[in-house]
């Protein structure tokens, strides 16, 4: 749900004259958006906890988060929610976010998280707010693949067989009608 509020804040317009956000962006418009609602939703919930709105731990949000990363880099990073998971995944491992263990997992570290959402946030509206398309191309470039190491960790998924998305049978020959 923060997700999809996100969308409709921040900026729609540069703050220079160079028009749309859309326009000076161009193709990599969609993948910073996604990657601004996404992370603007997190800051969402953090907000409304410090004020006292949401009861459950902080530290569960953010590992959801975390977790919905991985399973949302499994469809790729080819579309704009890709780019914008990839994104994240990077920049949060460059900003000690989580690490991995010993034993294969994640361990999301709770403090570096809020740092590195706060400075991941101000990075992508700085970009919007200036219509930065060689820095947001920079950004994409550098940050918005599937690096090596979580390739073979997604590969290890693969030969599990666990599959990517569920599909349900359903209608009514399934019910018997």
């Amino acid at each position: 749900m923060f997700h999809e509020v996100a969308h409709g804040l921040g900026i729609k317009n540069t703050i220079n004259g160079k028009g749309t956000v859309r326009s000076a962006i161009k193709e990599h418009s969609s993948a910073l958006e996604e990657g601004k609602a996404d992370i603007l939703g997190l800051y969402m919930i953090t907000q409304l906890h410090q004020k006292g709105e949401l009861e459950s731990q902080l530290e569960d949000y953010y590992t959801t988060f975390m977790a919905g990363i991985f399973r949302s880099v499994r469809f790729g990073a080819a579309s704009a929610h890709g780019k914008a998971n990839m994104i994240r995944f990077n920049f949060f491992k460059e900003m000690g976010a989580f690490t991995k263990q010993e034993d294969g997992t994640y361990k999301v570290d709770y403090d570096k998280m809020q740092t590195a959402m706060n400075a991941l946030s101000e990075i992508i509206l700085t970009l919007q707010g200036n219509g930065d398309y060689d820095g947001v191309t920079d950004l994409v470039s550098d940050k918005g693949i599937i690096g090596s190491e979580l390739q073979a960790d997604l590969d290890k998924l693969e030969f599990q067989d666990i599959p990517v998305d569920i599909v349900f049978e359903q209608g009514t020959e399934v019910l018997g009608l």
